[in-house]
């Protein structure tokens, strides 16, 4: 926990979850490494829910980088980049790339939250 949070609400609205799906939130290009400076980057995930048929709060974890100041890098999403939410439905065994729409907030990190009424669920990953 680094103390820097992204609230994605997913909104009961949405018709293409099954229950018992489980939801990431991932950053593609978050910060990796964690208690130095060394700037690695790569794909994160940064939240995780279950889908239970209702409203799904999830909380991603954000980064911190106090290097300008001579601290260190705490993993997380980074301020302004997209989020990316994949789908894993156990009983297919598949990994689903989606696209959402938003109810509110912009689908990139440092909105005060965002809510998230479809998702689209692309191939599998």
């Amino acid at each position: 926990m680094t103390g820097i949070n992204q609230l994605i609400i997913f909104q009961d609205s949405i018709t293409s979850l099954e229950e018992g799906d489980e939801i990431g939130i991932f950053d593609a290009e978050g910060i990796t490494n964690s208690g130095d400076c060394s700037s690695e980057t790569g794909e994160l995930l940064v939240g995780a829910g279950v889908w239970t048929g209702g409203q799904l709060e999830i909380t991603g974890i954000g980064s911190v980088d106090n290097c300008a100041f001579g601290g260190f890098q705490l993993p997380g999403w980074v301020n302004g980049h997209s989020v990316v939410l994949k789908v894993y439905r156990s009983s297919t065994g598949v990994e689903y790339s989606t696209t959402a729409t938003y109810s509110a907030g912009t689908g990139t990190f440092g909105d005060l939250f965002m809510a998230v009424s479809e998702l689209t669920l692309g191939g599998g990953v």
